[in-house]
C-alpha cells in the first residue's frame, strides 16, 4: 500500500511541475467522480510545488470539481432507474434509501454544503443529489459555495506555512493515502450496516 501511495506523490509531483500544471488538476478534479483519490492532498501537493500559483489552481480545483458535480448529478439521476433495481434489497433496504432521500430534500442546502466541504468522496454527494432528483441549480450553488471555500483555504494554508507544511508532505504522504484509504472503507461499511 505505500508503494502504491509513493507512487501517486511521484506522479502528482511530476504532474505539478510540467508547463501543463493546471491542465492536469483540472483534469483530475472533474475525474474525482471516478477516481478515489484524495484530491485536497493533490491540490495541497500542487500548490507547495508552485506556491505563486496557487489561487491559480484553486480556482482550477473549483472548476473541475463543478464540472465533476454537473456530471455526477445527471449520471444520478439518469442511472438510478436503471439501477435501481439491482441496488434496493440487495444492497440497501428501499425503506432506508427512501428514508434518505426524503431527509436530503428536506435539507437540501445545508447537507450538500457541509457533504461539499467535509472531506468525503465528493462522488456520493454528486451522484445521490441526482438520484434524489435535488434541485440543479441550488444544488450547484452550494458545491460552488462549498468547494471554493475548501479549496481557496488550502491554498491560503499554504501561503501562510508552505514550507512546515511541504517538509511533513514530503515524510507522511504515503500515511495520509492509507488514512483516507482506511477512512473510505469505513464509510462504506457503516452505510452498507445500516441498510
Amino acid at each position: 500500500m505505500f508503494g502504491f501511495a509513493k507512487k501517486i506523490y511521484e506522479w502528482a509531483s511530476r504532474k505539478a511541475n510540467s508547463p501543463f500544471a493546471p491542465l492536469w488538476l483540472g483534469v483530475l478534479f472533474f475525474l474525482e467522480l471516478v477516481f478515489i483519490l484524495p484530491m485536497d492532498a493533490i491540490l495541497l501537493l500542487f500548490c507547495l510545488e508552485n506556491p505563486k500559483r496557487r489561487y491559480l489552481y484553486a480556482l482550477v480545483a473549483t472548476v473541475g470539481s463543478i464540472s465533476c458535480a454537473v456530471v455526477g448529478y445527471f449520471l444520478g439521476k439518469a442511472a438510478w432507474d436503471f439501477l435501481s433495481p439491482y441496488v434496493l434489497d440487495r444492497m440497501i433496504s428501499t425503506s432506508f434509501f427512501e428514508r434518505i432521500c426524503n431527509h436530503y430534500l428536506s435539507h437540501q442546502h445545508p447537507a450538500v454544503f457541509v457533504g461539499s466541504l467535509l472531506p468525503i468522496p465528493f462522488k456520493a454527494v454528486t451522484l445521490s443529489a441526482g438520484v434524489c432528483k435535488l434541485a440543479l441549480l441550488p444544488f450547484l450553488g452550494m458545491v460552488l459555495l462549498a468547494r471554493s471555500a475548501r479549496f481557496f483555504l488550502i491554498a491560503k494554508v499554504v501561503q501562510r506555512w508552505g514550507v512546515q507544511i511541504k517538509s511533513f508532505v514530503d515524510k507522511h504522504f504515503h500515511r495520509f493515502i492509507v488514512a483516507v484509504g482506511a477512512k473510505i472503507a469505513l464509510a462504506l461499511t457503516f452505510f452498507w450496516a445500516l441498510s
